[in-house]
């Protein structure tokens, strides 16, 4: 028999649960810069104890007692504008297939100030989520939000664009990695993603000359691009 899920989500335990509630209470009054000290805080902690158990348990010695609340959630009832908590619980509630849940986290990633520190990778991180799950209509969604928040932010175009080709719209893929390039010009990854995408669509002079930029400004242990100008030439060889 399948074990009932018996996690809740912390939209419904920020409402019922009279410690989380008297935590957000709390810190909802103090000054936003001590919130934010708080929350790191926790969040650190909780990270540091989580390793520290797996690493107990790979020595075979036990593991710290499982505490009350799983990752990032005390950090969130602290700071509802959290960023690295938002990525965490709203992981955590996608895997408990609370997905409207999870992507309300998420969307709320692309609602915060742009100067959030590492903000642009953590939407991508969550991006990335949503891809590894081939859930590509929310990965999507998220791109874009985020593109609309901060329209010169190279990585929200590559994001959308990937999304667009998995979805099967190459020329909107495109558009959208050609944005990148525009905004990183010199950017190999950027351009490897267009140079591929321009192959896919058959416009092998244009790809040729991308991908040729690419392998240009990419370190030599990079071969992405070196492997797509093989395959262009490869399909320009087919009859």
């Amino acid at each position: 028999m399948k074990k009932p899920n018996r996690y809740r989500s912390f939209s419904v335990s920020i409402t019922r649960d009279s410690g989380l509630k008297t935590l957000r209470i709390k810190y909802a009054r103090a000054a936003p810069e001590k919130r934010r000290i708080a929350a790191q805080w926790e969040y650190d902690s909780s990270m540091a104890s989580d390793l520290f158990s797996i690493a107990l348990l790979k020595s075979g010695t036990g593991a710290l007692p499982k505490p009350k609340w799983p990752p990032g959630f005390l950090a969130l009832a602290i700071d509802p504008l959290f960023a690295p908590a938002l990525l965490t619980v709203g992981s955590l509630e996608y895997q408990h297939g609370l997905v409207k849940e999870a992507m309300e986290l998420f969307l709320t990633l692309t609602k915060l100030p742009e100067n959030e520190e590492d903000l642009a990778e953590i939407i991508d991180k969550a991006g990335n989520f949503l891809l590894d799950h081939e859930d590509f209509k929310n990965a999507l969604e998220l791109y874009l939000s985020a593109e609309r928040a901060y329209p010169t932010q190279a990585l929200h175009y590559i994001g959308s664009g990937y999304c667009f080709y998995k979805l099967g719209n190459i020329e909107e893929s495109i558009r959208k990695e050609r944005r990148a390039a525009e905004l990183e010009p010199n950017n190999y990854f950027h351009l490897n993603d267009l140079g591929f995408s321009l192959l896919e669509a058959g416009l092998f002079e244009e790809a040729e000359t991308v991908l040729k930029r690419s392998i240009s400004l990419a370190p030599p242990e990079y071969e992405c691009a070196r492997n797509n100008l093989e395959i262009l030439y490869e399909r320009q060889k087919a009859p």
